[in-house]
């Protein structure tokens, strides 16, 4: 079974048409039907039921059938080739949140120095969200990233490193400042400055929000930690942050939940299931006994 015969079937099937196929990858019309009749040989069966007149066709039951393990054997040999490439390619493509990197990176820079499976790596910086897509769609390699849930996807593996606490954040002349914490019910009537839809950030405020049934005004949105710092610092909001965001050097007033249903700040190691990289296991070991994380 040739694969390029299963490509054809596959754009067939959705395209429902020989001749919208044959330009769709640039080849003769008898080419795609050749592609079906070598595959009806094989299988034994006729896999369309063909409206010539009309270039249409419909599947027939067999070709149902074939056409449902199509894109699992496609799917498998695009990972397979993605792999083979790997061998030669120098780059790891490596994931790293803004606040993940900030807090995270040195203490792993130091633990990779001298380890030949990190000797050339490309940092994406995006949100969790994002990086979590960019590794389900096979665009990264390996990422650090934070949840809200342990992570559980098909096709990767995620190995938790820690557990960070959110905080609400205030500018020091804040009637909450001297305070060391507050009840998301006290909130209601705040103005929030937020991280973007893409981060972790949204998506824990707006469970925390569901939990309590309490919705706060959000007066701005960006996609730079520092530069919601900034707006908090300049009195334009308050804000949800996790606790690892925020510093003494920032000149902010941080408070607790105290709430009984916050959602946390988890971070895990992500990468994708089965990916042939020489030293993976290792590393990911170390990094999941190393105590370099407990460090806060």
């Amino acid at each position: 079974m040739k694969f390029t015969d299963l490509e054809y079937f596959d754009k067939l099937s959705h395209l429902q048409s020989f001749s919208k196929t044959a330009d769709f990858f640039n080849v003769s019309q008898p080419t795609i039907s050749f592609a079906l009749k070598r595959l009806e040989k094989e299988m034994k069966q006729p896999l369309v039921n063909r409206n010539r007149s009309h270039d249409t066709f419909s599947l027939t039951e067999a070709g149902q059938i074939l056409e449902k393990h199509t894109l699992n054997i496609i799917k498998e040999a695009v990972a397979a080739h993605e792999e083979i490439d790997r061998i030669s390619l120098p780059t790891i493509e490596f994931g790293l949140p803004q606040i993940i990197g900030n807090y995270y990176f040195p203490k792993l820079a130091k633990h990779f120095i001298g380890n030949e499976m990190f000797k050339n790596i490309a940092t994406h910086e995006a949100g969790s969200d994002l990086l979590l897509n960019a590794l389900k769609d096979r665009r990264l390699d390996i990422a650090i990233i934070s949840s809200v849930e342990p992570l559980n996807v098909e096709g990767l593996e995620a190995i938790e490193i820690d557990r960070k606490q959110y905080l609400i954040v205030v500018n020091k002349d804040h009637p909450l400042a001297s305070r060391e914490k507050v009840s998301f019910q006290e909130l209601v009537d705040e103005k929030f400055v937020a991280l973007k839809k893409g981060f972790v950030h949204p998506i824990a405020f707006r469970k925390l929000e569901e939990t309590y049934n309490i919705y706060p005004k959000i007066l701005y949105e960006t996609p730079d930690i520092n530069i919601l710092k900034k707006m908090i610092a300049e009195k334009n909001g308050i804000a949800f942050i996790v606790e690892i965001a925020v510093s003494k050097q920032d000149g902010l007033a941080t408070l607790h939940i105290d709430n009984k249903k916050v959602p946390e700040f988890i971070i895990s190691l992500v990468y994708k299931k089965g990916l042939k990289m020489p030293g993976i296991e290792k590393i990911v070991e170390e990094l999941k006994n190393n105590d370099i994380f407990a460090e806060n």
